[in-house]
């Protein structure tokens, strides 16, 4: 309250005294007050004038001066209006908010996928062991098969259609 209070003093002798040298500010005059202000105006209302009349002027102030202001008074800050660093904040924080998520959903992707991979190498390992375990009792098979026997001269007829007996032998054990 009493930085209010100190402004309105200095707005009060700034607009009662009168001046010898022009204002040094590019600032639009606002409402000027008499000098013969009685002592029974509220403070509260000299406030909203003052904020009022800000309100009004702040556009054009902004417009005349956009990158210096030589203002020596802090700027009032409206309750209504929002502060733009926050803005900035909120949507820094948003962005930041949003890169850790596709982060944590890229890696759940990597992870995905290098399970699959996994998978499948697994199961072409398997398929190599099961391969090599067929092949293993076909050669077995083979060598224990008597070529005169019925199933001897029945698969002879049948491995004619493959290049060698032990990939005719695999799929028929395969089959069987």
């Amino acid at each position: 309250m009493d930085s209010i209070d100190k402004l309105l003093a200095e707005l009060k002798t700034e607009y009662t005294e009168p001046k010898t040298t022009p204002p040094q500010n590019n600032l639009t005059p606002i409402k000027l007050i008499s000098p013969t202000i009685k002592s029974d105006i509220s403070i509260d209302n000299l406030l909203s004038e003052v904020q009022a009349d800000l309100a009004e002027n702040k556009t054009e102030y902004i417009q005349t001066n956009p990158t210096k202001p030589q203002n020596r008074l802090s700027p009032i800050q409206f309750v209504h209006s929002p502060d733009p660093k926050s803005d900035v904040f909120v949507n820094n924080l948003l962005a930041d908010v949003q890169a850790d998520i596709l982060a944590k959903d890229a890696a759940i992707a990597l992870q995905k996928q290098e399970e699959l991979t996994q998978e499948k190498i697994r199961q072409e390992k398997l398929q190599v062991k099961q391969k090599a375990a067929l092949q293993k009792s076909a050669e077995q098979w083979l060598d224990q098969l008597d070529p005169l026997s019925s199933e001897g001269i029945w698969f002879e007829k049948f491995a004619e259609g493959y290049p060698n007996k032990l990939l005719a032998a695999i799929d028929y054990l395969q089959t069987k």
